[in-house]
């Protein structure tokens, strides 16, 4: 094979390619809402936000190994965190809605203490996602951000305990209700926080969102 042949063949096989920001293709994102895509794509608009082609601008994606890339595809701690932040929302929204209509208030109790039971559970899998990505996604899980994220994890973790041992304990019921709520409006306070800080990692304490 000629030279040439080769050049044709390597030209072929790239085009035929997945695209990805290693092969040289072209990115642009949204300065609205941060979404990312191929430049090919200029002159439509936002699939996320909506918005006109006027919000595009050229993005230079940062290169990651492909191995690490291939398990960040895979979205776990995204997917993890919204189970926990689902039950810690509950456990102080159910116990007010049962409190509100009692003819439904040992439903509601029953639900919210077998969810208050598997809540730390549930932490603990979102925090160790979140430590591993972090790991995967930056090298290292103990700079700034990454750090504070781990405190108001143990935090968080443990006024789910609480709530867990209330729930184990004597079970979610008119009696204990209020306490419930409390630690759940608190837990929540954290939930939104390290959510906060989360997408920090993601696209900057700004990020794209100020780019124009």
């Amino acid at each position: 094979m000629t030279a040439e042949q080769k050049a044709a063949t390597a030209a072929t096989s790239s085009t035929a390619a997945k695209p990805t920001p290693d092969q040289g293709t072209d990115w642009i994102i949204c300065r609205v809402c941060g979404y990312i895509e191929e430049a090919k794509y200029r002159d439509q608009p936002c699939p996320a936000c909506g918005f006109p082609p006027t919000v595009w601008m050229d993005y230079k994606p940062r290169r990651i190994n492909p191995r690490r890339e291939k398990l960040l595809d895979f979205h776990f701690h995204p997917i993890a965190v919204h189970f926990p932040i689902v039950a810690t929302v509950a456990s102080f929204l159910v116990p007010v809605i049962a409190l509100l209509i009692p003819s439904i208030s040992n439903v509601l109790f029953s639900a919210i203490s077998l969810a208050a039971m598997i809540l730390p559970l549930l932490v603990i899998i979102g925090g160790i996602s979140g430590y591993f990505g972090s790991k995967l996604r930056y090298k290292t899980g103990t700079s700034k951000i990454p750090k504070a994220k781990i405190y108001l994890t143990i935090i968080y973790f443990i006024l789910s305990c609480a709530q867990a041992y209330i729930a184990i304990a004597d079970g979610v019921n008119a009696d204990n209700a209020w306490i419930m709520i409390v630690l759940g409006l608190v837990a929540s306070f954290f939930a939104a926080k390290l959510g906060k800080m989360g997408s920090y990692l993601f696209a900057g304490r700004f990020g794209p969102y100020t780019a124009g």
